[in-house]
């Protein structure tokens, strides 16, 4: 998005505002029902030109006249805008006959003012699709978010799932919320019908868009919204693309029903379905009919999963199943947001054991924490895949093609909301929005030209599905798989290097179980207790104390040389106890490493954790959609490098205990100097 793409997002804003204030429209639906008419006319009238000049071009005198309602020049120039409107509808048959502006002819003349000197036809600008985009982003910020997906995300599902509707794709939406998806279609749509220069554009895109967009929502107001959105595009005299309906049931798309959609039927589907563990289906009378409600999450990898009881069930694992029976066996794809934890956590691995069975993986992007910000702070990636022939007995990828995975990280906008603009290297503010889905694109384009799509973005790479497989967790989400940066060493040391799992070279890696933490007043028999943001500070003293016969106690306390590692919300930061800490209880969120002295110096195992070769490592070990995580078993799996000269070892142990012992240094002068200014202060 350029300044003058943020520019026409700023007048339409000034627009809703006034018009939100003054007319008797006061919903963004209605709203936006009026100014992309007005739009439309705009851009009639400058389709009728022979030249490039904006439909409504005031002077600074008629801009300010328009601006506070001048009766005669508002009079006049309404009247003017009505009579092309009525010209407009005959001519392209876009609104039924008794359509009309349902503005006063002041708020009319307002709006038209704020469009001065902007070219709604611009070739180089989508004016009706970023005004579409802008008034459901002001929709969804009044109804918490939860139906609106950024555009950049809808667009590149397009291109990720190769969609091309000229040559017989649908694309199925049955979570449309306000229809973001088929808004990208239908663009999508229209970019190809200009590639191929096909006469009469318009009546073209319009002709394959009813006939290959479709969608369900269960919300009757959103589904307006959707149809409004849509309708904006191709004119109101069409039947509506999204229907009301709720599509958790299966007896929607059963093929008795006269339904459009419908099961083993469609090429394509995109969706962003609603995602939360609290959101669960518990009716048996749903549950029934999918197969995933019935899997035991014990499965193994090699057997046959098993089938069991009726358990409840999230409606973003619901729904992901939903989905996939829609599709075409053999040939229908779906792109599909989903949360991290589904990707990547433990307790969803039964989840992957059985998409993997039903699918073969197309494309993986982790999409940047702030995409779904400020509305929610879950983290999510774009999944795509294509349906196989008939479900795996076991899983087996081998046969599969390589994967596109992708990791950008940029969405456009900050956790607030607000637009995030490229800079220069000298750190001046450039007017490109920062964004980096467009380099994503390109990558996979080139992916499958067949070159290396890190060549085209260093973001992005390719992936065996074997490689998947190899890991018992089944992780699917981008970052776990993407190669490591800091890996040259190896090609940069002429030494000889041995590999051994952490867990082989240390006595124990833990952390104790959840607790309720029974804090006690400051005693000489009192245990200190330190957070899991403590861990790397100078602490000695602390206002939380345990008591001594708490019977948590003993698996909370650590020892003098022991390793930690945050392993919740700010996962992956390494520290020692130091001497000071010595039997000091720790949270729960932090783990512990016991090392064993006659093995590896754990001074060299601490260098080791702290390089940032093994924080990316550990990086890669976090899942979660809300609350970043990481476990003792990744961390033992990580494979320590050891010089085959022992003397290595050494001199790294050396410097490391160096540094430790002025650690406990620092923290006894610190106690000291602290003590002293309290004495003062007494004194």
């Amino acid at each position: 998005m350029t300044q003058s793409a943020v520019f026409l997002d700023q007048k339409l804003r000034k627009i809703y505002d006034h018009l939100y204030a003054n007319a008797s429209a006061k919903t963004p639906q209605a709203i936006a029902s009026e100014v992309l008419k007005i739009l439309r006319v705009a851009q009639f009238i400058e389709n009728q030109r022979n030249d490039t000049r904006p439909a409504f071009n005031f002077t600074n005198s008629e801009y300010k006249k328009l601006q506070k309602g001048d009766k005669e020049l508002v009079s006049f120039f309404s009247g003017s805008v009505h009579n092309t409107f009525q010209k407009m509808k005959k001519e392209l048959n876009i609104y039924a006959e008794d359509t009309l502006i349902e503005l006063t002819d002041y708020d009319l003349s307002y709006v038209c003012s704020c469009l001065s000197g902007i070219l709604v036809s611009d070739p180089q600008r989508d004016v009706l699709g970023d005004a579409t985009e802008v008034f459901r982003s002001i929709w969804a910020k009044t109804h918490g978010g939860q139906f609106f997906t950024d555009q950049r995300v809808t667009r590149l599902a397009m291109v990720l799932l190769q969609f091309n509707p000229c040559k017989g794709d649908d694309l199925i939406d049955i979570c449309s919320g306000t229809g973001g998806f088929l808004l990208a279609g239908l663009n999508h749509l229209k970019t190809l019908i200009e590639k191929e220069k096909r006469k009469n554009t318009t009546e073209t895109v319009k002709e394959i868009a009813v006939k290959s967009l479709f969608g369900q929502e269960i919300d009757r107001e959103v589904c307006a919204v959707a149809n409004s959105s849509l309708n904006s595009r191709l004119g109101n005299n069409i039947p509506p693309i999204v229907q009301v309906g709720n599509s958790v049931l299966s007896d929607k798309f059963v093929e008795p029903s006269k339904g459009r959609i419908r099961y083993n039927s469609h090429s394509c589907l995109a969706t962003n379905p609603p995602f939360g563990t609290k959101i669960t289906v518990k009716d048996p009378d749903v549950l029934q009919h999918y197969e995933i409600s019935r899997i035991s999450p014990k499965s193994s990898q090699l057997d046959l999963i098993s089938i069991g009881k009726l358990s409840s069930r999230s409606l973003d694992i619901l729904f992901l199943e939903q989905n996939i029976k829609l599709l075409k066996p053999g040939s229908g794809r779906l792109a599909i947001v989903m949360p991290y934890q589904v990707a990547s956590g433990p307790q969803t691995r039964f989840v992957r054991e059985w998409l993997l069975r039903q699918v073969s993986l197309i494309a993986i992007i982790d999409l940047p924490g702030e995409t779904f910000q400020p509305y929610t702070g879950t983290k999510t990636c774009l999944l795509v895949v294509k349906r196989r022939k008939a479900p795996l007995e076991k899983t087996d990828t081998r046969k599969d093609d390589p994967v596109f995975m992708a990791t950008p990280k940029w969405i456009g906008h900050d956790r607030r909301g607000n637009p995030v603009y490229q800079q220069t290297p000298e750190g001046k503010t450039t007017d490109e929005i920062l964004e980096d889905f467009s380099k994503v694109s390109e990558a996979f384009n080139a992916f499958l030209a067949g070159a290396n799509p890190a060549d085209t973005y260093d973001e992005s790479f390719s992936l065996e599905p074997s490689e998947i497989m190899a890991n018992p967790s089944l992780r699917i989400d981008a970052r776990f798989h993407r190669p490591n940066r800091h890996s040259n060493w190896k090609k940069n040391d002429n030494s000889q290097w041995s590999f051994i799992k952490l867990k082989d070279v240390v006595k124990k890696i833990y952390y104790p179980g959840r607790f309720k933490r029974n804090y006690v007043e400051n005693s000489n028999e009192a245990i200190p207790f330190l957070g899991g943001t403590n861990i790397s500070q100078l602490i000695l003293k602390t206002d939380k104390w345990l008591s001594p016969i708490d019977p948590k106690l003993d698996d909370l306390r650590v020892q003098t040389g022991w390793i930690l590692i945050t392993r919740s919300g700010s996962t992956g930061i390494v520290s020692t106890v130091p001497q000071a800490w010595d039997g000091y209880a720790i949270s729960e969120h932090v783990i512990r490493i016991i090392p064993d002295t006659e093995k590896v110096s754990p001074e060299y195992l601490y260098a080791f954790l702290k390089s940032d070769y093994t924080q990316e490592i550990l990086a890669k070990g976090v899942y979660g959609s809300v609350i970043d995580e990481i476990t003792p078993e990744f961390i033992g799996e990580i494979e320590v490098p050891l010089p085959d000269n022992p003397q290595k070892i050494e001199k790294i142990s050396k410097m490391i205990r160096k540094g430790e012992k002025a650690r406990q240094q620092a923290i006894e002068n610190l106690e000291l100097g602290v003590d002293y200014f309290e004495q003062l202060l007494t004194f």
